[in-house]
C-alpha cells in the first residue's frame, strides 16, 4: 500500500527519451557511448516489465560508486575459450550490464556449433535483471539460462545471521522468429533487495515475510527490514547455496560474506561472479518441434480452470504484458531529478 501522494511523485517519461538521458549521463561519468547504452537498455527493459526495483532507479548507485572509483569506466574485457564449450570472461571491473552482454553474445556465437556452451564471468559487478540476457539467447533460438550471486543479505534456513545474497536465477525458452520468448526470472529470496528499496521510496506497506528486522522478527515496514528471507523456507535457501558454488567458487573467487556490499564502500570493486549457460535445442531434436511443443504445453496450461475464475499465467507473462503496454516507463520523482535536472557546477 502506497502513502497517499505517491502518485503525485511518479513520472510518466518516453522510453526513448529514458535511454538518451541515462546514456548520457553514463557518458558524462567517462564510460563509452556503447556500454553505457547497454547499461540504459537493461534498466528500461525491467522498468518496462514492472520491475522498478532494477530499472532506472538503479542509475543513481552507478553514478555514485563511478564517481567513488568502485567501477572501472573503461574496462578491458577478455574472453578466453577453456575447452571446446567453456571460457572465463574477465570484465575488468566494469559495469555488469556490459561485461554480462559481451558474454552472452560471444555464447551466442559459440552454441551454434557446440551445442552447449558455459561460460564463468568474473570481476564483474551489477549486472541488473538476468532476464534481459536470457532475452537476448532465447531471441538467436536458444536455450539460456544465468546464475549470479550477490552481497549477503539473507538468512539462512533457521540461522540467525546473513549469509548469502538473494542470488538471482532465469531461464529464457525460444518460441521461434517474431515470438516473445518464455523468460524466467528469479531471487532466491522472497523479494529482491530491491523490491525493499523500491518499496521504501515509495512509502507504505510491504507483505509479511520478505523480510525481518535485525532482531529476526517479520515486519511489514519497508523501512525496518534489515534482511531478507529465502522463499521456501531450506529449498530457496540450497538453491542460493548451489548459485554461490556455481558463480564465486567455480571461478575460486569471492562468496557468501566474502562478497563486498553493493551498497557500501563505494570506492572497492566488487569482483562479482556469474554463468551463463546456452543451449542450441537442435543438437536434442527438430528445433521447430521444441518450438511448438513448448507453445502447446503453454496452452494446455492456460486452459486450467483456476479457482477464481481467472486464468492460469505462464511464468514470466505478467511481466511480457506490461513490457507491451506503453511506450512509456513510469520513474518516481528523485530518479527523474536525476536524468532531467541540470547537474550542479
Amino acid at each position: 500500500m502506497r502513502d497517499k501522494g505517491v502518485d503525485s511523485i511518479l513520472k510518466s517519461v518516453d522510453i526513448p527519451m529514458a535511454k538518451e538521458r541515462a546514456t548520457e549521463k553514463l557518458v558524462s561519468r567517462g564510460v563509452e557511448r556503447g556500454p553505457a547504452g547497454i547499461v540504459a537498455d537493461v534498466l528500461l527493459h525491467a522498468d518496462q516489465r514492472g520491475v522498478s526495483s532494477h530499472g532506472l532507479m538503479r542509475l543513481e548507485h552507478y553514478l555514485k560508486r563511478i564517481e567513488h572509483g568502485g567501477l572501472n569506466v573503461r574496462p578491458d574485457i577478455h574472453i578466453e575459450m577453456t575447452s571446446g564449450s567453456s571460457f572465463v570472461c574477465d570484465g575488468d571491473d566494469g559495469l555488469g550490464h556490459y561485461i554480462v552482454h559481451e558474454a552472452a553474445e560471444y555464447a551466442v556465437d559459440k552454441v551454434k556449433e557446440q551445442g552447449i556452451v558455459m561460460g564463468l564471468i568474473k570481476n564483474s559487478s551489477h549486472c541488473g535483471a538476468l532476464s534481459y540476457y536470457v532475452k537476448e539467447i532465447a531471441e538467436h533460438g536458444y536455450i539460456g539460462m544465468m546464475f549470479s550471486q550477490t552481497d549477503t543479505i539473507a538468512v539462512p534456513f533457521k540461522g540467525s545471521a546473513p549469509y548469502f545474497g538473494s542470488n538471482p536465477l532465469a531461464f529464457g525458452f525460444p518460441k521461434g522468429e517474431g515470438e516473445y520468448p518464455t523468460i524466467i526470472d528469479i531471487a532466491t529470496t522472497e523479494v529482491a533487495l530491491g523490491k525493499v528499496l523500491h518499496a521504501q521510496e515509495a512509502g507504505g506497506e510491504i507483505p509479511y515475510g520478505w523480510g525481518t528486522t535485525a532482531d529476526g522478527e517479520e515486519t511489514n515496514n519497508p523501512n525496518d527490514i534489515k534482511y531478507l528471507k529465502h522463499f521456501g523456507g531450506p529449498k530457496g535457501y540450497a538453491l542460493a547455496f548451489a548459485i554461490d558454488v556455481l558463480t564465486g567458487i567455480l571461478g575460486n573467487e569471492s562468496y557468501g560474506t566474502n562478497i563486498p556490499p553493493m551498497y557500501e564502500d563505494l570506492h572497492r570493486y566488487r569482483n562479482l561472479s556469474q554463468s551463463i549457460i546456452v543451449i542450441n535445442p537442435k543438437m536434442f531434436g527438430n528445433n521447430l518441434m521444441f518450438e511448438s511443443m513448448l507453445k502447446q504445453m503453454e496452452t494446455e496450461l492456460k486452459d486450467i480452470p483456476t479457482t477464481d475464475g481467472s486464468f492460469v499465467k505462464i511464468p514470466g507473462e505478467i511481466e511480457m504484458e506490461k513490457a507491451f503496454e506503453s511506450d512509456e516507463v513510469v520513474i518516481n520523482e528523485n530518479t527523474y531529478k536525476i536524468l532531467f535536472e541540470e547537474e550542479e557546477r
